[in-house]
């Protein structure tokens, strides 16, 4: 079993929690958001990015590095903290930073081997001064897509969490972050392509497929920012599966592109109330709401959709266009008007008026059969089981078991601090077991501060932990 931290990378034995090895990395971190999503696995090899701009891969057996790749520039605040994903001899990660004055978004596909960059494609229009680091993958974006003021850098598109492959077709489904500044349109009257999307590019050549656009017109700091899901439905559909922080789930028909629903699945307030400066707005799912990190998962013997949202709110108060147009390239740039560096994106509700979802939706439909209400927001990964079973934890480091057909629950327990990160199931010895990661810490999220943990569940409850 591998985990990373925002330092760290180590691998357990899965059985009994002992450490096999652990490989520290010492950097100073581009932002202070200071995460690392997770690492990928391919022929020995492990891949992961850190939080000032590289990209790492080590010995499986021994965590030993291999090589190491930047892709990102630090000084301008872009990190790579997504957990990458690796096909075909190619490793695939983007950019982070998006939020930040003239930073781009961009994906890129690495040599497995010897972490050359292979293909770099812009996710926002790319523009003179701009560097290149590989071979560009084809791209229809220009500068028209944006319409941004004169000495308004284009700035957005990145991405941050993890991503989609089809192995049958050998396409790749990038989620897109906010374009910016984040709450104010002015500066970027066009459609912001391909912001606020999910671009699908040819795994192999980097080159244009297609894209979904989810966010139209995004004044609320809602990245897609979760991988979508590939389903291949009961109706006999191919689904793109997708929940941005738009507090919404979205269901695509590949076979023609359509759209075939748009699903509401937290609280949705306030949306289309424009931000002009002195005045504040209260809306929801706030900046840090809706679906975050971890995306929507698929039962095939109930045909539903299960996603984790965030129910929690935000007021914003926007600046005006000097002291917009004043801030420095790699400088936050969302448009708050605060003095708290706290809530440079928003002012979120206080933390007793949040809660969570967890919706199961109909993948040909688009309607919800049963729906969850928790007091905490829920971040981590929802995991149906052929046993009928769907594990999932939310912000007060509670983990529950519910039935997947009913939303019933059946079994729940305080296992540790924060859960926000993935949930996994295997078998060891004929034995089933759950792992989850627990006691997770930010700033932005008032939870209880704790060392972060393992911990390993079995039939009989909490087998193993390690930290």
């Amino acid at each position: 079993m591998i985990g990373t931290t925002e330092h760290d990378i180590f691998s357990l034995d899965p059985n009994t929690c002992r450490e096999n090895w652990r490989t520290h990395e010492g950097y100073k971190p581009a932002s202070v958001l200071a995460v690392n999503r997770g690492a990928a696995y391919m022929d020995g090899l492990l891949f992961r990015g850190t939080e000032d701009g590289r990209v790492l891969a080590y010995d499986f057996k021994i965590g030993k590095r291999v090589w190491q790749t930047t892709i990102a520039d630090p000084k301008l605040g872009e990190s790579t903290p997504a957990a990458p994903i690796a096909w075909n001899g190619l490793v695939f990660i983007g950019n982070a930073g998006g939020d930040n004055k003239g930073v781009k978004g961009r994906m890129y596909a690495l040599d497995a081997k010897t972490g050359k960059i292979v293909w770099e494609f812009y996710l926002v229009p790319k523009t003179p001064g701009d560097q290149t680091r590989g071979l560009q993958g084809a791209t229809p974006l220009d500068m028209a897509a944006w319409n941004n003021k004169s000495g308004t850098p284009i700035t957005g598109g990145a991405t941050w969490t993890s991503y989609t492959l089809d192995p049958t077709t050998g396409l790749i489904y990038i989620p897109g972050g906010n374009p910016a500044p984040d709450f104010a349109v002015g500066p970027r009257e066009g459609s912001n392509l391909y912001s606020g999307s999910v671009v699908v590019l040819d795994a192999k050549t980097g080159a244009y497929k297609n894209h979904f656009k989810l966010v139209p017109k995004d004044w609320h700091d809602w990245d897609v920012s979760t991988a979508p899901a590939l389903i291949k439905t009961r109706g006999g559909k191919k689904l793109l599966s997708v929940a941005p922080k738009d507090g919404h789930l979205y269901g695509f028909d590949l076979a023609t592109n359509a759209l075939l629903y748009r699903t509401p699945v937290t609280r949705i307030e306030n949306v289309d109330a424009t931000f002009t400066p002195g005045k504040s707005v209260h809306f929801c799912p706030g900046t840090v709401g809706g679906a975050e990190w971890n995306g929507p998962a698929y039962d095939p013997r109930t045909n539903l959709i299960l996603i984790g949202e965030v129910d929690w709110c935000a007021t914003v108060t926007l600046q005006n266009d000097e002291q917009i147009h004043d801030v420095k390239l790699g400088k936050p740039w969302s448009g708050m008007a605060t003095i708290d560096p706290y809530h440079t994106y928003g002012t979120p509700d206080s933390f007793g008026n949040w809660a969570g979802w967890v919706y199961a939706v109909d993948a040909d439909t688009g309607v919800w059969k049963w729906r969850l209400k928790s007091n905490y927001p829920i971040l981590s990964g929802m995991t149906p089981t052929a046993g009928g079973v769907v594990f999932f934890g939310d912000m007060g480091g509670n983990f529950y078991a519910l039935d997947a057909a009913t939303g019933q629950r059946l079994w729940g327990q305080k296992i540790g601090g924060a859960i926000g990160g993935g949930v996994i199931t295997y078998a060891v010895n004929g034995a089933q077991r759950i792992a989850v990661a627990a006691g997770f810490t930010s700033i932005l999220w008032p939870t209880e501060v704790v060392t972060g943990r393992i911990v390993v569940l079995g039939l009989g409850g909490a087998d193993e932990s390690a930290n």
